[in-house]
């Protein structure tokens, strides 16, 4: 009932064509110029200069996308009714938060199918890769969304509510890198190893990071002294550790401020 109740609203609303269109047209000029990369990697260069695209935009639609549809549950009282009913707070937020997770991340990976279809008649298509990019946009979706819903939760009003996913977009996607950038200079090989944790845990350079290396773009053989304990895990494990402690932590934060500024009997 949840899935499919999304399912409809997500779709009759606007902003997630928008999002989507606006995703596939930006998409398909950066096809149009990878004609002219090397035949060897012009795929996997194109593939990265999507994503690189998709950090400015994709983090703002998911957010905005799943933010609403929470908040709507609380402006139409709808949550209100399901929780007086059958429903607990967790299991309400659960079902909520799995069914935006599924149709979003659904609706946004089969524009990038639709995507595929252009890939395979302009670049030398190479499956392996598609799939890596496929699951690291999934992850990245999974962790916007629910970061969207916990903004959804906490606003109390739409005012807010717009003004949060706009701070909180501007944070991760500017304000996040200039800081690394700031405290470059001290960074020594005492301290590299907590850097690095810093820099890993942040989604958005794990996932560059994992998909440079899985294409061939960065090799790991023969680094520097300081760069083999920069990376001194395996990207799978880092991406893994992406995947699962966000979505968690966000949704026990969404759990910790269910009432969204409102308090009822």
């Amino acid at each position: 009932m949840y899935i499919w109740k999304e399912f409809l609203e997500q779709t009759r609303g606007k902003g997630l064509w928008l999002g989507m269109i606006v995703l596939i047209l930006a998409s398909l000029f950066l096809i149009a110029e990878a004609r002219n990369f090397p035949a060897d990697l012009g795929f996997e260069a194109m593939l990265l200069s999507v994503f690189d695209m998709n950090i400015y935009l994709l983090p703002l639609f998911a957010m905005f996308l799943s933010s609403f549809s929470i908040f709507q549950e609380k402006e139409l009282k709808t949550s209100m009714i399901l929780l007086t009913k059958k429903e607990s707070h967790w299991s309400f937020l659960f079902k909520k938060s799995l069914s935006i997770q599924l149709v979003l991340i659904g609706l946004f990976l089969s524009s990038y199918l639709i995507l595929a279809i252009f890939m395979k008649f302009f670049l030398e298509f190479h499956v392996l890769s598609f799939l890596y990019f496929i699951l690291v946009m999934a992850i990245f979706l999974l962790i916007f969304n629910q970061l969207g819903i916990l903004l959804g939760t906490a606003a109390s009003t739409k005012m807010q509510l717009v003004g949060a996913n706009i701070l909180v977009w501007f944070f991760i996607v500017f304000l996040y890198d200039l800081m690394f950038l700031y405290f470059l200079p001290i960074v020594t090989t005492a301290n590299i190893r907590f850097f690095s944790w810093l820099y890993f845990l942040d989604p958005v350079h794990t996932m560059r990071f994992y998909l440079e290396t899985s294409f061939g773009l960065f090799s790991l053989d023969q680094m520097s002294r300081i760069m083999e304990k920069f990376v001194f895990m395996d990207m799978n494990v880092f991406l893994l550790l992406n995947a699962v402690l966000w979505p968690v932590i966000l949704f026990l934060l969404t759990a910790a401020f269910r009432n969204g500024g409102t308090y009822n009997d």
